[in-house]
């Protein structure tokens, strides 16, 4: 019994140890804002406001990331959207869907809830959305259209040395069609999902990967 409670100290001690390690060196846990009602219907139907996330330290960032980055427009906040483009590229959105140099982000299949109801903070309604799944760099992820009512069509060639986000939800935004291109410093990789915001028995977004 004494052997075997050491073993099981010793092997606390280590993960223990290598979880410490990994917070302090490359990770960082962050809770999502649940006083933004436009960053709540942006970052749907990825995250949701209470979900606690693991978020990058480095600054590193691949195409089809989510990113968490300083708030351009509000000091000491964040927004929540993917990189989709980088210097050089010229991006095209038209009917909420994002094309890079003349080719569309892949649009495989259909999500599992074909549509998904979302608040308009602007317009204080629920509104419906058609939910796909896209690929793109090594992320695979849902975004969200309006079909009927979309958002007007935009053309941009990014600058150098900056990206541009897309929110998820392409029809409630808030990306860089409302705060411009980003600065890589300033954003973080969201790479894992410890608890949703309903709490940790929701075992569909309690423990899942984001990227």
């Amino acid at each position: 019994m004494q052997l075997w409670f050491r073993i099981v100290s010793w092997v606390s001690a280590i993960v223990g140890a290598v979880v410490l390690v990994l917070y302090v060196g490359f990770f960082d846990v962050w809770t999502v804002p649940s006083d933004d009602p436009l960053l709540a219907a942006a970052i749907e139907p990825t995250l949701h406001p209470g979900d606690v996330v693991v978020i990058t330290r480095r600054t590193t960032v691949d195409r089809g990331n989510l990113l968490r980055c300083a708030d351009p427009q509000a000091p000491g906040r964040y927004v929540i959207a993917r990189a989709m483009a980088k210097w050089g590229d010229r991006v095209d959105l038209n009917d909420e869907v994002v094309t890079i140099d003349g080719r569309t982000v892949p649009r495989p299949r259909a999500c599992d809830q074909a549509t998904v109801t979302v608040h308009n903070p602007a317009s204080d309604e629920d509104v419906i959305l058609g939910c796909s799944t896209e690929e793109y760099g090594e992320s695979s992820y849902s975004a969200l259209r309006s079909k009927d009512h979309p958002e007007p069509a935009a053309k941009i060639t990014i600058d150098i040395g900056k990206w541009f986000l897309v929110s998820d939800d392409r029809h409630i935004h808030l990306d860089s069609r409302d705060f411009g291109q980003m600065d890589s410093t300033a954003c973080q990789h969201v790479v894992f999902r410890l608890i949703g915001g309903s709490g940790f028995f929701d075992s569909k977004t309690r423990f899942s990967i984001i990227w």
